[in-house]
């Protein structure tokens, strides 16, 4: 599971270290060899997400039953295959981000990477704080379901 929001730079290279405690959660040797780096498939959400070997099998798994829904199955998984690659990961825990991607999410030095429970996402600094702007409200009202407070007698 990963949890929290981490600032990091990218190198002239465009390496980015994946945090310690992202790295805490990846257990399984196939998972430490490298990451799928890919384009948020949200609309409007300029970002890209980071998934270990075992998480894009999951997401594999789903766009194939929604490629079989669609129009044209082929040009749907080319569409999200064309928005992806594994990343090898190096000995310092490091990961060449693809400039078409670095493009995409417009990435520079300074990043945010920010835990999405089952994936890492990387952001934009500015990006990130425009799209989570108006969720503080949102987030609040509906969390407050979930986690009442323990004064409240209601």
């Amino acid at each position: 599971m990963f949890l929290g929001e981490f600032s990091h730079a990218i190198d002239e290279k465009n390496r980015l270290v994946l945090p310690a405690k992202f790295r805490a959660f990846i257990t399984d040797a196939e998972d430490k060899k490298g990451l799928f780096v890919v384009a948020s498939p949200v609309s409007g959400e300029h970002c890209l997400r980071l998934y270990t070997r075992t998480g894009w099998k999951e997401v594999e798994v789903k766009l194939r039953q929604e490629a079989n829904k669609a129009k044209d199955p082929a040009r749907y998984m080319r569409y999200f295959a064309s928005r992806g690659e594994f990343a090898q990961m190096d000995a310092q825990s490091r990961l060449v981000v693809p400039q078409k991607l670095m493009d995409y999410a417009g990435l520079k030095k300074d990043v945010l990477m920010v835990g999405n429970v089952d994936w890492i996402e990387v952001w934009n600094v500015g990006e990130y704080r425009a799209a989570t702007e108006s969720l503080d409200e949102e987030i609040g009202d509906r969390s407050r379901a979930m986690w009442p407070d323990p004064e409240s007698k209601a």
